[in-house]
């Protein structure tokens, strides 16, 4: 624009020549080179003025219009500089200053995101056609063609934008900004192979290309390439040091490829430059999670709450730390508080709100069912089976579970029953369901309800499993030997085959025949929890091979670390090997998440009598009887608390 604004000075110089003659082109420049002047100067009023009377004495000309929208959209008069640039447009569609006046004003519109309206359709068409426009007449606009492509992917057109950044790397095939625009429309696609093979090819060649390695990283880490995204963070860093942008994305590179360490340092570098960076306070709340130093990640956590209490991330978050450390009742207020907060008083909730409330309403589920609150936990199930499609009677399963932990078997029976006619195929409800009739002493039906769905196909490994505990409870343990035998010779390649035997032959007490079959389910997989956890804890509760027993149960727990059944097993563990202050440790964590386990409570109790805190060892053995449904389980304790009287009662 300086070169035309040169051209008109001097037009403007000569002007008075003109003038003589009175020539109205003559008095149209004059107007126009007063306008371009008090345009430059700022006085935008007083050069729309002058354009105006320009434009009486030379109402075709293009490039007054051009020049007059310019100065509209400077005051910020977008309609009348659209108005005055389509003039110009219309007077020469070869004016290409116009057609970028136009584009100017229809992107500005698409990336308002504080506009009163949404962006329409046909706004992006509008903004296309002026970028098409604008490359036709001038070939060589880089930047034209590249935001001519990102509107295509705007208009979700990934056919037309990969044509025109294609086109634009034929003319300019090292061009950094058009390959990291091609590879961000195969990413925007999932098309992350093709992304990260566009890129690597280009860094190859052109090694100091930063924004190229930045999208790469960004490449890596769609494809969950987090290690590779993380090294190709590093070299984008090399050349701009001081890029906090990329400092955030490498420490979220790290904390994906859970390289906690390295992430916490970062994320701790980070909070340096900016002490309220939110995602740094949620992430370092997360790693000593991760890393169960939770002393430190209550301290993120909680700065974290303070500074962004409206997050429902963070508040998950933290519910998450609570629960892990075994606040129970504090994290299941947490997640009702959420759930409250997040809830719509019509009920609808976008795909994505109910995926989130669903997570919320496990989670709830979960806990009340830890903390004995079992009509709070049926609540919770049927909100979640409200809003979760095709959910083939899982859900009703786990009502049914509430139902007899609640020890309503009647209750959990005819929900059942009423479950079994909506889902009539559903398999975990129909295993339930022989269960319990078998429980009511309906023995031979519950069999004939399991044979008759036995398909000769992997499902029959629960079939058949759910009928040899059908006879164990029934204390027919021939047949409930004979039907395991069935499962591993049906079966012998599966761990869960193999684990089942092992059961059975523990309930049966032929623990050498059960070790057998359990070390031949870790043969298959070495590192399956339950089984480990079962073999651990048969070899303690027999204080044989204690020190493998430990070694079995801590490998299980950290699969899950909240598991009341595996805290349990070790620090029964710990009590056979008479380490009393590890295993009370471990049996107290196992209370938090199992406070209604009898076991946990029985096992509790037999440390307390061990360690001659006897009142606290009757409180908890009598607990144990309240809650165990196993007639013979309640007369071991019921004994143990007896003997405990007599103690009491001697001098």
């Amino acid at each position: 624009m300086k070169k035309v604004l040169l051209v008109l000075l001097v037009v403007a110089i000569t002007v008075p020549s003109y003038a003589q003659t009175k020539s109205p082109r003559a008095e149209a420049y004059l107007h126009f080179s007063k306008a371009r002047i008090a345009a430059e100067s700022g006085q935008l009023t007083e050069a729309i003025n002058e354009y105006k009377k320009a434009l009486e004495l030379d109402p075709n000309s293009s490039l007054i219009y051009s020049e007059m929208a310019d100065t509209y959209l400077r005051s910020q008069r977008v309609r009348d500089a659209v108005d005055a640039a389509q003039k110009a447009v219309k007077a020469d569609p070869e004016n290409v200053d116009a057609h970028k006046i136009l584009a100017s004003v229809y992107t500005n519109m698409i990336g308002d995101s504080n506009a009163s309206a949404p962006v329409t359709e046909d706004t992006v068409n509008l903004a296309i056609r002026e970028f098409e426009e604008i490359v036709r007449i001038d070939p060589t606009d880089r930047q034209s063609y590249l935001m001519l492509g990102r509107l295509y992917q705007v208009k979700n057109d990934s056919k037309k934008a990969e044509e025109i950044y294609t086109k634009f790397l034929g003319m300019e095939p090292g061009s950094g900004d058009g390959v990291t625009a091609l590879a961000r429309l195969h990413m925007d696609a999932g098309n992350n192979k093709e992304a990260v093979s566009l890129l690597e090819t280009f860094v190859k060649e052109h090694t100091d290309a930063d924004r190229a390695l930045e999208a790469l990283a960004q490449a890596y880490a769609s494809a969950e390439q987090f290690d590779k995204a993380a090294a190709t963070y590093r070299k984008a860093l090399e050349l701009s040091p001081d890029d906090v942008d990329l400092k955030k994305a490498l420490a979220q590179a790290l904390f994906f490829d859970e390289k906690f360490d390295e992430a916490s340092a970062l994320y701790l570098e980070l909070l340096k430059l900016d002490s309220n960076d939110g995602l740094a306070l949620l992430r370092l709340g997360q790693i000593y999670r991760e890393q169960k130093r939770y002393a430190q990640a209550h301290v993120y956590m909680l700065q974290a709450i303070k500074n962004f209490p409206d997050s429902m991330e963070v508040q998950f978050n933290m519910m998450l730390l609570e629960r892990e450390e075994g606040m129970i009742e504090e994290a299941n207020q947490r997640t009702t508080d959420i759930l409250k907060r997040t809830e719509h008083s019509n009920g609808r909730y976008t795909e994505s709100e109910k995926q989130n409330r669903r997570m919320f309403l496990r989670h709830q589920a979960q806990m009340n069912d830890s903390l004995g609150k079992y009509d709070e936990e049926i609540k919770a199930l049927e909100a979640l089976k409200a809003i979760t499609p095709n959910t083939d009677g899982i859900i009703d399963k786990s009502i049914v579970d509430a139902y007899r932990s609640a020890r309503n078997l009647d209750r959990a029976i005819a929900y059942c029953e009423q479950a079994l006619k909506e889902s009539p195929n559903s398999v975990p409800l129909k295993l339930v369901h022989a269960d319990m009739i078998a429980e009511k002493g309906r023995v031979d039906e519950a069999i004939r309800s399991l044979k008759e769905m036995t398909k000769g196909t992997e499902q029959d490994m629960d079939v058949l499993g759910s009928m040899a505990n059908v006879y164990l409870r029934a204390r027919k343990f021939d047949e409930a030997q004979t039907v395991a035998d069935t499962i591993v010779k049906q079966f012998p390649q599966e761990s869960n085959a193999w684990f089942q035997q092992g059961s059975i032959y523990e309930k049966q007490k032929k623990f050498t025949e059960a070790e057998k079959a359990f070390r031949k389910a870790l043969d298959l997989e070495n590192d399956n929890p339950a089984v480990l956890n079962y073999l651990g804890y048969m070899l303690a509760d027999r204080g044989v091979k204690l020190d493998e027993a430990v070694n079995m149960i801590e490998k299980a727990l950290k699969t899950d670390p909240t598991n009341g059944a595996y805290l349990d097993s070790l620090g029964w563990a710990y009590f056979r090997q008479n380490k009393l202050d590890l295993a009370e440790e471990y049996l107290k964590k196992a209370l938090r998440f199992a406070a209604t386990d009898p076991t946990v409570n029985d096992h509790m109790g037999d440390l307390y009598f061990k360690t001659k805190r006897l009142e606290e060892a009757k409180a908890a053995w009598t607990k144990s009887v309240q809650l165990s449904t196993d007639p013979e389980e309640i007369a071991k304790v019921k004994k143990k608390i007896d003997d405990l009287k007599g103690k009491v009662a001697k001098p």
